[in-house]
């Protein structure tokens, strides 16, 4: 597919013949030793192996049972599971630390504006108290850190049309303000979310939602199956969700045109669109609408490789 920037590459990315002097200069930093909490379909660790990071080891909490199949498939047994992220105890994280990135995304259906019937941030009953899990895992790990000297970078994404009040509670929390990052500026979708983190230099990364699309930004027309002629009727689409009717909107309402009849995406497009390979989710009897609901709750792995890759001068690469 022309126009993609990540749908040719494999899993594990590509090994360099000849290694460089600043590659070299690079191997005497630390090897990543990674926790990765509301895991999905392993979005961290793919977008990690696509930039080259040499990882020690990565632990994940997934309950998922789609999901696990799905990581099992792409990395084998190279995710050492952890169980639900509920059940992450402060002895736990003793035996498998020191770990010097933590990233995840809480479920964000009870977060976000446009679940008319969300639960919020602190009701029992939903998906977005799950975020206090994540903060009980983070706060130990970073004290621990900085008791120990150790590196300690994190990273929590969630949806950014969440109340003000939801954003407000987590960002004292965590003492610090989330940016916003939308993945229209790297990939025909639109998805805005925050995140919070302490990767210096993600500020960078914010992007201002009232610019004009640029010319060069990804288009969509550039992520559909060409040997089929089909052909974009917009630019962009909006987020793709769970739901196999996500993009029935106004804004992108049947957004291929393809034997004269106006449709929807395939499977493999939206795969496509979130920065993997085709097929990627094509594993055991899994429907279609089972893995856009697997894709719908991962992340872009375009606007994650640009976040992590800030992390290229700090721990080591193959």
């Amino acid at each position: 597919m022309a126009g993609n920037r990540s749908s040719k590459k494999k899993v594990g990315g590509n090994k360099s013949t000849k290694p460089s002097s600043s590659r070299s200069r690079k191997s005497k930093l630390p090897r990543l030793r990674v926790l990765s909490l509301f895991d999905g379909i392993g979005t961290g660790y793919y977008t990690l192996l696509q930039l080259g990071f040499d990882i020690e080891v990565i632990y994940a909490s997934e309950i998922d049972k789609d999901a696990l199949m799905v990581t099992k498939y792409n990395f084998s047994d190279k995710i050492k599971q952890l169980g639900s992220v509920t059940e992450i105890t402060t002895e736990m994280l003793d035996q498998i630390s020191p770990i010097n990135l933590l990233f995840g995304g809480s479920p964000c259906s009870d977060l976000s504006g446009v679940n008319y019937r969300k639960k919020g941030l602190f009701n029992p009953e939903g998906t977005g108290i799950l975020f206090f899990d994540y903060y009980r895992i983070w706060n130990y790990l970073n004290v621990k850190a900085a008791k120990e000297n150790i590196p300690f970078h994190w990273l929590f994404e969630n949806v950014a049309s969440m109340e003000n009040k939801n954003k407000d509670t987590i960002s004292k929390f965590f003492e610090c303000q989330p940016v916003v990052v939308d993945s229209l500026h790297f990939s025909p979708q639109r998805r805005r979310r925050y995140f919070w983190s302490n990767i210096l230099g993600i500020t960078e990364l914010t992007c201002f939602q009232d610019m004009d699309i640029d010319i060069d930004e990804p288009k969509l027309e550039d992520y559909l199956e060409k040997n089929l002629d089909r052909q974009a009727n917009v630019e962009k689409v909006g987020t793709i969700t769970s739901k196999r009717s996500c993009l029935q909107d106004s804004k992108s309402r049947n957004p291929v045109c393809q034997d004269g009849q106006y449709t929807g995406l395939f499977i493999t497009e939206i795969e496509v669109i979130f920065g993997f390979p085709q097929h990627f989710t094509d594993v055991g009897d899994l429907s279609i609408s089972s893995r856009q609901k697997l894709l719908g709750r991962a992340w872009s792995v375009q606007v994650i490789r640009d976040l992590l890759e800030m992390l290229s001068e700090k721990f080591a690469k193959k």
